[in-house]
């Protein structure tokens, strides 16, 4: 087999790709370096020139990932031309609407992966953290808001939602409507 040299950018980019839809299609436990390396086209040793690890390679992964699935949320939240809740109503609508369509919504939803969901739901709430906070800084600066203590407010939001977003015995849309209500009354409640 002849041997194609791709810049490492493309070439770390390439193995992440292969990777999840491996994980995706086999499951993480049953993806070896070997399994990666095999459906990429290149040595397995090349793999682990990359990456330290199956493991390291995956958080990498879902690092891509977060990025990506926030992608969305950030142009909504720090848009201050429209009120808070309004911006937080838009920002669970485009939940509502893109959780199936997600790239990795099948793996990171499939029975067996549950921990690295959560995992995944953890890592998006400390990436939205600080863009929450500058929001709710900025909406109390204005007045909109009155909260005591902006940082705790943001950070109660978040990770308060990862419950009820895992709550599997209410449809989507109602855990989204239950999860809105309860900003409202922390809101409120400043």
């Amino acid at each position: 087999m002849k041997r194609i040299v791709k810049p490492p950018e493309v070439r770390r980019q390439e193995l992440l790709d292969v990777a999840m839809v491996l994980f995706t299609e086999k499951g993480y436990e049953e993806t070896s370096m070997g399994d990666i390396a095999r459906a990429a086209g290149v040595a397995q040793g090349l793999c682990y020139r990359y990456f330290d690890s199956k493991q390291k390679l995956f958080q990498e992964a879902m690092e891509q990932y977060v990025r990506a699935c926030c992608g969305d949320f950030l142009p909504v939240i720090h848009d201050r031309s429209r009120p808070l809740r309004k911006r937080i109503q838009e920002m669970a609508q485009r939940i509502l609407s893109s959780d199936t369509n997600s790239r990795y919504s099948a793996f990171y939803h499939s029975p067996g992966n549950q921990a690295l969901h959560e995992e995944l739901s953890l890592k998006i709430c400390r990436f939205l953290l600080p863009h929450v906070t500058e929001e709710l800084q900025a909406a109390n600066e204005a007045g909109e808001l009155s909260l005591r203590y902006p940082e705790v407010a943001a950070s109660f939001l978040l990770h308060g939602q990862i419950g009820l977003i895992g709550a599997g015995d209410l449809p989507l849309s109602q855990r989204l409507s239950e999860i809105l209500r309860y900003i409202d009354l922390i809101l409120a409640a400043g």
